[in-house]
């Protein structure tokens, strides 16, 4: 089945005009089929990696759950509003296996540069609270974040070719959250469907779905922010750093 065909089929079920079928037409539609997801059924069953596609789309509903919120409008994104817990070791080690990962598939593609930058990163800090926002100048961006802001976002793009399904759910997929890393745990099915490769992002998901977020201030170093608890407290923050790392 070709990716027009299933724009198709994904627009009919949606019961949105199907007119047109480029990748733009489609951002949004992940969004019409919440709160389970469950009108995806069959839509992507003669795809390649389709089933694979269709369990991690349920996985980002069961994260995010309804789009309602208290002021009775509604997410315009998918937004983990109450993650489950994670312990600290947990968080790091997702966060570890992850860059080591992302280095390999940039290795593979032959993204060296980016491979080595990534290769040298030494330490994960786990924190908890609110994480700082990163400089928006780019000059006063460390090199690291720029490296993942510019090529992680990036290193996935040419792994298929522009007429592809995964070239065409791409815009759709990546404005779930606006998070690139997110679209390509969604996407890696699709963009791999033999498995040949392992699956990098998927420790990334995980990261995710616990609402933890990464920053960059350092070369060679990533700190994570674990949420606050439902109640508003703060865990000292010295103990979710790994002493071995300090």
């Amino acid at each position: 089945m070709n990716a027009q065909s299933v724009a198709t089929r994904l627009k009919v079920a949606a019961q949105a005009p199907n007119d047109d079928l480029s990748a733009d037409s489609l951002i949004g539609i992940f969004q019409s089929f919440r709160p389970d997801g469950l009108a995806l059924a069959g839509i992507f069953d003669e795809v390649p990696g389709g089933e694979e596609f269709v369990h991690r789309l349920g996985q980002l509903y069961d994260t995010t759950g309804d789009s309602r919120r208290p002021d009775a409008m509604r997410d315009a994104y998918f937004i983990v509003r109450q993650p489950a817990a994670i312990s600290a070791a947990a968080a790091g080690q997702h966060a570890e296996t992850f860059f080591t990962r992302l280095a390999e598939l940039a290795s593979r593609l032959n993204r060296d540069s980016f491979a080595t930058q990534l290769q040298q990163i030494e330490r994960v800090r786990v924190l908890e609270g609110k994480p700082p926002k990163h400089p928006k100048a780019k000059e006063e961006r460390v090199a690291l974040l720029q490296a993942i802001d510019e090529h992680g976002s990036a290193l996935t793009a040419g792994m298929t070719d522009a007429e592809s399904l995964a070239e065409l759910l791409r815009p759709a997929c990546y404005f779930t959250a606006c998070d690139p890393f997110l679209r390509d745990y969604l996407l890696w099915p699709l963009l791999e469907p033999s498995a040949a490769w392992g699956d990098p992002f998927a420790p990334y998901f995980e990261l995710w779905k616990h609402g933890i977020k990464y920053r960059v201030f350092q070369e060679e170093q990533i700190d994570l922010y674990l949420p606050t608890r439902a109640d508003g407290t703060l865990v000292d923050a010295g103990r979710f750093a790994s002493p071995e790392r300090e």
